[in-house]
């Protein structure tokens, strides 16, 4: 089992100035009247290049991997950065994630947006390879207790104090409370006998009365996002 790990929390830079936002009318076809806020999210071990693509305005998809999407790159374990990204009234936006030292190395997904809905963009790792799920920023924030959601890397079968819950890779789980950071969470793996056992999932450097959103594998806890 994992030990956990440092809780993300987000850092802000403002990246749409005047003379930014005329560039992004002109080649992403953005409206600002659509401004939403995105949370680039890096819980891999890799340095990682993130891209986001309107639809022009006839919903025809762009090449997201040119070079005039690019939007951030971000180191492994760094913290996340919130920009800014104006979409069009067709509400789609191409996704997409390379490992900056192995273009070979990448993940795209187109996604529907919300207007005024902000997002977490997470780019994770299911073992080499890069993946990427787009996750609405809610809480469910309750006192006493840890709220918590979990992202699947990979297919699991958990169990949330006595209740078991199985996902699918990269399905998002309904909100949990939980009071019991060390043991209240477990995690079926197979063990050295090849059995199956419920490790627990530690989540102790987390705060009571707050949200997370857990990145979860066989191998325990991957990152956790503040919500």
């Amino acid at each position: 089992m994992k030990s956990a790990l440092p809780i993300i929390a987000a850092a802000s830079i403002l990246l749409a100035g005047c003379d930014e936002l005329e560039v992004e009318e002109t080649h992403n076809f953005g409206d600002e009247m659509y401004e939403n806020n995105y949370t680039l999210v890096n819980t891999t071990d890799l340095e990682v290049d993130y891209y986001m693509a309107n639809t022009d305005l006839f919903g025809d998809a762009q090449e997201v991997k040119d070079s005039q999407y690019y939007v951030d790159t971000l180191a492994s374990q760094s913290p996340p950065v919130d920009v800014i990204h104006a979409h069009n009234e067709r509400s789609r936006i191409s996704f997409y994630v390379v490992d900056h030292s192995d273009t070979s190395n990448s993940a795209t997904q187109m996604y529907q947006v919300e207007q005024n809905q902000p997002y977490h963009f997470v780019a994770w790792q299911n073992e080499e390879k890069l993946r990427l799920t787009l996750v609405k920023k809610a809480n469910d924030d309750k006192d006493d207790f840890f709220a918590i959601r979990i992202l699947a890397t990979e297919n699991l079968r958990l169990k949330v104090e006595k209740q078991i819950v199985n996902l699918y890779q990269n399905q998002l789980s309904y909100w949990y409370h939980i009071d019991d950071c060390a043991d209240d969470l477990k995690v079926s793996k197979l063990n050295d006998e090849d059995k199956r056992v419920y490790e627990p999932v530690s989540i102790c450097n987390a705060s009571y009365g707050q949200s997370y959103t857990l990145l979860l594998s066989e191998d325990g806890l991957e990152a956790s996002i503040a919500e």
